[in-house]
């Protein structure tokens, strides 16, 4: 069998350098590591298709079993996705007419000190409930991560505060690395100042369904949620990012319940 052509060669080795240069935790990262599997799984089914044309007897009854467990996981993934997207997109309106007396905003990314377009949004649903509803305060959540400046809870404080919410109605979280954490943390906090609950948990919309199954594992009941939507910017890119990477912190989750 003559030497693989190039062009698996280059969409492989171009798939790999995008997933060395992504970042899972970043949006733009994400999708960079999403195109660089595309270009790896391109490359892989040029290079089945060469060798199940062009190897010998039992090279192609190889590549046949391969090309054909190849296909079943990718049928496996496309019904995974539909699945899980359906099961976000279920529960992403939130409770109708929530009525708890306490929030616990999920945290989101910084910019530095400053909360992202995905963390504004979620601020901005708590700000508009918590001037509804005087009597009810909230827990901000999320430590510090990677090229931040402060905590994630010190800002949104910060940012709830400017806009006209008093101090002694926030309670901040400032340890927590993940939505898993937040939500621990903030169940201590409810027990240690004696909040009263059922608690609403606000964060986007995509976010909802895996919030409120970790929330149930954190030990709350009756959970209410409030939806924030997704940030619009050029070309849906963020849209496609939250959804892609929520659809693998589901299976995750799944993953990490029955292991």
């Amino acid at each position: 069998m003559k030497h693989l052509p190039k062009t698996p060669v280059i969409l492989a080795a171009a798939g790999i350098l995008l997933l060395l240069a992504g970042d899972l935790y970043n949006s733009i990262g994400f999708l960079v590591c999403v195109l660089g599997c595309v270009l790896l799984l391109c490359a892989w089914l040029l290079g089945l298709r060469y060798v199940s044309r062009n190897g010998s007897a039992k090279t192609k009854r190889i590549a046949k079993v391969v090309k054909i467990l190849t296909f079943t996981a990718l049928f496996a993934f496309l019904v995974s996705f539909v699945w899980v997207e359906g099961l976000i997109l279920a529960h992403d309106d939130g409770t109708e007419n929530p009525t708890a007396p306490t929030l616990v905003v999920l945290g989101a990314g910084l910019n530095g000190d400053q909360p992202s377009l995905t963390l504004i949004a979620r601020l901005q649903t708590a700000l508009d409930y918590l001037n509804e509803n005087p009597a009810a305060v909230a827990i901000v959540t999320g430590g510090q991560g990677a090229y931040e400046t402060v905590t994630e809870a010190s800002a949104m404080a910060k940012w709830l505060t400017r806009k006209g919410i008093a101090p002694e109605r926030i309670y901040l979280e400032e340890q927590s690395t993940d939505t898993r954490e937040n939500l621990r943390n903030a169940r201590e906090i409810m027990t240690a100042e004696n909040l009263p609950g059922p608690i609403a948990v606000v964060s986007n919309s995509f976010h909802l369904y895996r919030a409120r199954l970790l929330a149930g594992q954190a030990g709350f009941e009756a959970v209410q949620t409030l939806s924030a939507p997704v940030p619009k910017v050029p070309l849906r890119w963020l849209t496609a990012s939250v959804y892609l990477r929520e659809y693998c912190s589901i299976l995750l989750f799944y993953a990490k319940s029955i292991f």
